[in-house]
């Protein structure tokens, strides 16, 4: 079983597929983390809502970011890792699945959808 960070829009129904494979992402994200630092972006982590509720603490309401703001986070970490392909293990499904990441967003932003990820186990 692995984990990897999904896409939550803020509507049940947005109209297009929302499926983003993340595994190989979610896999490399200290390395992913770290490029996102480099360029001044936020964490992954920064937008996934975490209830931990079922572990006893508190249960927040979710925070929701712009599309594009997800957009441009991702574009630009994919654009650096193809000019850095020795950043990461497995550089082309790393950018396979921001590829898939821009996508969603993209077609959020189109919709004016929020979203946050999540992460699944």
């Amino acid at each position: 079983m692995s984990t990897a960070y999904f896409i939550v829009l803020d509507s049940e129904e947005p109209g297009f597929d929302t499926f983003v494979d993340g595994k190989m992402l979610t896999r490399q994200i200290r390395a992913v983390n770290k490029v996102a630092r480099s360029l001044g972006l936020k964490q992954f982590e920064d937008y996934a809502v975490q209830d931990l509720s079922d572990f006893g603490g508190p249960k927040l309401g979710p925070e929701w970011f712009d599309a594009s703001d997800g957009k441009n986070c991702a574009s630009r970490i994919q654009q650096y890792l193809q000019e850095n392909p020795n950043t990461v293990k497995d550089v082309d499904a790393v950018a396979a699945d921001l590829a898939d990441y821009v996508n969603v967003f993209e077609e959020a932003d189109k919709r004016g959808l929020k979203w946050h990820l999540e992460l699944d186990f």
